[in-house]
């Protein structure tokens, strides 16, 4: 082998060692290929795990709430047991209270029992239940029904010592069903006297709609107004925001009544810049007649004195009916138990249910006024009489809010409105002004004519006319020297005559199209102006004899 040159033994040893690393390489791609076929049938089998290690789960997680819905209903099934057990051992005599003293009343409307009976049956039950205020109630009444005067007053001594407010209340709807209006009284004003302002109850404020509407009687002495008169004083004294806070309230439900006007003075609506000033002012005042109507009706409705008597008798038989103070823990866990069974063994959900049960009881707590107002603003169905009975206490209120309501945008309302028509911008304070509204409008239609159509008209023709003129001098001339030029040119004058023609022709149609839409834009912007100054004059019309007649009263 010469220096410096490789033989072909060498070469040939060279591309054997070549293909040799070639060969390795594929085998290590397949290798490798392999390998990640592996981590994918790997990766594969792990998600497959995965998913059953997750159905799995849930599975097993659908069971254990099913075991524990199972476990609670079964504790539930039990402690209902006990619990009602508890209830019959404790207070089973309470009951028998409750039961015999509608029994009493019943009987003594229909004269079916025998006096003697019912005292017997009275004071066994008085000698089981030591505590309960019912009992010496229940004992009352049956020695009223025996004429045992000395009996009933020591009875009813004992009932009061027990619970004063509910022996007051239960012995004034007995005596309304017996007709004793004196002595029913008398106890009203026990009960009243036990009321807070504060936390009016919705039961106590039927009965005050009963006395209003004379269902207790006549009250000759005015015990109830004088205390109703005390709560609101007290209501008044506890906050020194009562009056603006009612003054709002009522403000606020008269907007519910608020009219647009924008259909009424549709001009107005379009055209001018103040109109929501005007809507808001016009839209009150228009309506006072729908206010007026609304608390009319209030105050003029039947109230039903069967029914109310009705009511008041149902309201005696739920007092009666009601279980104690001393219940109430059992009553409640009974509830709960009671709920856990309804909802299927969900102890959670039963307790959200009884949490939002007694968040609500607490939120329904209410002074005489806001229960009042309540009657009258809610959507709820309220009786006729209390909605009645309510405007009668809160009348001052409502018509202080009433003229707020009115007065509060009085001042917004505007002396002069500004037109805005199709850009352009004029006053009025009376529209006497409309034909010079009408002339300002078309100057200013007018100048903007004469700037469109400035900018319409092209230098086009003038161009190709030049042109034509210069093309046909020179055709002349080409004609007795250069022939075919001379004829090239003539025809370049013809076509530049030609297109001097089309574009003044189109120019013109351009400027009268333009006259013809400022033409017809005149005419619909005065119409406009006629027509706003025209509502405007409406309007201040409707204002203006609304505020030269006396202040409505919208309660008579």
């Amino acid at each position: 082998m010469a220096d410096g040159l490789i033989s072909q033994a060498e070469i040939n040893g060279l591309k054997k060692r070549i293909s040799s690393v070639e060969s390795l390489t594929v085998q290590m791609g397949n290798m490798v290929e392999g390998v990640n076929q592996s981590i994918n049938s790997m990766n594969d089998s792990l998600g497959t795990i995965k998913s059953d290690l997750a159905k799995l789960a849930e599975d097993f997680q659908i069971m254990f709430n099913e075991q524990k819905r199972s476990a609670a209903l079964q504790q539930a099934a039990t402690e209902l047991v006990r619990v009602r057990q508890e209830l019959e051992q404790n207070f089973g005599n309470y009951k028998t209270v409750r039961e015999t003293m509608l029994g009493v009343l019943q009987a003594s409307d229909l004269a079916l029992v025998k006096k003697t009976t019912i005292s017997r049956v009275s004071e066994e039950i008085m000698l089981s239940t030591p505590e309960y205020w019912l009992a010496p109630c229940l004992v009352a009444v049956s020695a009223w029904i025996s004429n045992d005067r000395d009996l009933a007053e020591r009875a009813i001594k004992e009932a009061c010592a027990r619970d004063e407010e509910k022996t007051a209340i239960t012995m004034a709807l007995i005596c309304r069903r017996n007709n004793r209006v004196q002595t029913c009284y008398e106890w009203l004003s026990i009960y009243f006297a036990k009321q807070d302002a504060a936390d009016f109850s919705e039961g106590s404020f039927a009965y005050i709609d009963a006395y209003v509407n004379g269902i207790f009687g006549p009250d000759d002495r005015h015990m109830c107004d004088d205390y109703i008169t005390k709560w609101m004083n007290e209501i008044k004294g506890n906050s020194s925001a009562f009056e603006s806070s009612q003054e709002e309230l009522w403000k606020t439900y008269c907007e519910r009544f608020k009219l647009d006007v924008s259909e009424k003075y549709p001009s107005l609506a379009s055209n001018v810049v103040e109109f929501p000033q005007i809507n808001e002012y016009i839209g009150r005042i228009s309506s006072v007649d729908t206010i007026s109507d609304n608390f009319n009706e209030i105050v003029s409705a039947y109230v039903d004195q069967d029914s109310l008597k009705k009511r008041i008798d149902k309201n005696l038989i739920s007092l009666i009916s009601r279980y104690d103070g001393k219940e109430e823990p059992l009553r409640n866990e009974e509830r709960f138990l009671q709920k856990i069974k309804e909802f299927n063994g969900d102890a959670e959900k039963a307790r959200e249910y009884m949490r939002a049960e007694e968040m609500l009881r607490h939120e329904q707590r209410l002074n005489l006024v806001e229960r009042m107002a309540s009657t009258i603003v809610s959507q709820d169905d309220a009786s006729p009489s209390q909605r009645k009975t309510a405007v009668s206490f809160l009348s001052s209120y409502i018509k202080k809010g009433f003229n707020t309501y009115i007065d509060e945008k009085k001042a917004e309302f505007p002396t002069e409105i500004t037109l805005n028509i199709n850009g352009w911008n004029g006053k009025s304070s009376d529209g006497s002004n409309a034909p010079a509204l009408m002339a300002d409008y078309e100057q200013y239609a007018n100048t903007l004519r004469q700037k469109d159509v400035a900018a319409a008209e092209s230098v086009k023709p003038k161009l190709f006319m030049g042109a034509a003129i210069g093309l046909g001098v020179l055709a002349i001339i080409l004609l007795f020297k250069i022939l075919p030029l001379g004829i090239i040119a003539f025809g370049g004058a013809g076509f530049c005559a030609i297109k001097m023609l089309l574009e003044k022709n189109q120019m013109n149609k351009n400027i009268a199209a333009i006259n013809d839409n400022y033409d017809r834009l005149i005419a619909s912007g005065k119409s406009s102006i006629a027509g706003t100054v025209d509502d405007w004059a409406k309007a201040k019309i409707a204002v203006g004899e609304f505020e030269q007649k006396p202040t409505r009263e919208i309660i008579a």
